[in-house]
């Protein structure tokens, strides 16, 4: 989810420009980045670095595919992810092109900040994985880019819990599951959906506009 440059092919596509190689932003025991994600719900209190208090839900699928929920507001705002064979992002509860843009961005940087400053004080909290987490509230100490956090966690099965994080610029909690959910199904109906230049989807289903993706 770290932001890149998109190129925007016709309608629906949007490619990646060619970037070198990038070392994870974030490595914890057994795992990386999104590959320690499968599902998140975020409760952001505080987070005046991103500008990004609300609620949100994250699930990145087994296929790469990422779900992004902002439940912030009355009206609730979604994303769809489409990652291979390139970049492609459709939009629920929008009004425009610019809505979505600002959308897009809110997404891959402010919210998806304050997740990756979660799971890297997680990493450096407990640095033995989830699965060492205690199953009853422990809380450490962290420090990151000179500033001091609690971090406060439970482990409610081996690859999940739930967690705190508290510093001077910010306070959120949540839930985090590691494995990753089944993609949705071909079958799933994009009906209400559009693409990132405010165009509304024509009437067909996810697996319809997966295939027309790989032509």
């Amino acid at each position: 989810m770290r932001p890149r440059t998109l190129v925007t092919v016709g309608c629906l596509l949007t490619f990646p420009a060619v970037v070198a190689p990038q070392p994870p932003l974030v490595t914890w025991k057994g795992c990386s980045d999104l590959g320690c994600t499968g599902q998140v719900k975020m409760r952001v209190t505080r987070a005046v670095r991103e500008d990004a208090a609300g609620t949100y839900n994250f699930s990145v699928f087994s296929n790469n595919e990422v779900y992004f929920e902002d439940l912030s507001s009355s009206r609730t705002r979604k994303i769809l992810h489409l990652t291979q064979p390139d970049s492609t992002f459709l939009f629920f509860g929008v009004r425009d092109a610019q809505e979505a843009d600002a959308f897009r961005a809110k997404y891959q940087t402010r919210v998806a900040h304050v997740m990756i400053l979660v799971l890297t004080l997680m990493a450096k909290g407990f640095p033995e994985g989830a699965s060492a987490i205690p199953t009853t509230w422990d809380s450490r100490k962290v420090e990151r880019d000179r500033a001091q956090f609690d971090v406060s966690a439970r482990r409610v099965t081996s690859d999940s819990f739930v967690f705190r994080i508290q510093g001077p610029d910010h306070l959120v909690e949540g839930d985090w599951i590691m494995a990753k959910p089944s993609p949705w199904p071909d079958s799933q109906s994009m009906a209400g959906w559009t693409a990132s230049n405010g165009v509304t989807i024509p009437v067909m289903t996810l697996g319809e506009l997966r295939q027309l993706r790989r032509r």
